[in-house]
């Protein structure tokens, strides 16, 4: 028989279930899970929050993270059982990156969970703060460049109107010369 590979049930849960009610429906999920053979590693709670679109509805739900091992059997078992739970707005099975863990294998531990976070914020301000770096860099070559085009386009219009002066010039010429031509031959 092949390893068990590790999954990550991520749920979503309505937001207008109390805490009790909540606690429940996290028992009720894990212990559908051992039922189909799964062996549970952690569970991690993603607080309420605001959904990207709305859902049958909500704006709002309580996301949680389920890691365990198991096979394709325990996966199915699992989401049936989910689906089927009125509490759970939205579930999927995913398979799990073990590093990508937040405060390590069954990592409940708050210091664990707070210095993730505060490495999280640390990460996104500075990204931040790359980003703001490389759009002033980004400003400030366009600006040059534009400098750089600018002498180009105006060299542009005068090569195209000088080229355009002698055909000018040849066509003023050509109707001079057929009005010469015309006037004598009036004058008779």
């Amino acid at each position: 028989m092949s390893e068990p590979t590790l999954y990550e049930a991520c749920y979503i849960i309505d937001t207008s279930l109390d805490e009790d009610e909540i606690q429940q429906l996290v028992e009720v999920v894990e212990e559908a899970a051992v039922e189909g053979g799964a062996e549970i590693v952690g569970t991690r709670d993603f607080r309420t929050r605001r959904l990207a679109y709305e859902i049958n509805g909500h704006t709002h739900g309580t996301y949680k993270l389920l890691y365990f091992y198991g096979d394709g059997d325990a996966v199915q078992h699992l989401l049936s059982e989910m689906g089927i739970r009125m509490g759970i707005i939205r579930s999927r099975v995913f398979v799990a990156n073990p590093h990508a863990i937040v405060g390590g294998v069954g990592g409940e531990d708050e210091d664990a969970v707070s210095a993730a976070e505060a490495a999280e914020e640390a990460e996104a301000e500075a990204t931040t703060e790359e980003a703001a770096a490389d759009t002033s860099v980004d400003v400030e070559a366009e600006e040059a460049a534009e400098v750089e085009e600018a002498p180009e386009a105006e060299e542009v219009v005068e090569a195209e109107e000088a080229e355009e002066a002698p055909e000018a010039e040849e066509a003023v010429e050509a109707e001079e010369t057929s009005e010469v031509e015309e006037a004598p031959e009036t004058e008779q």
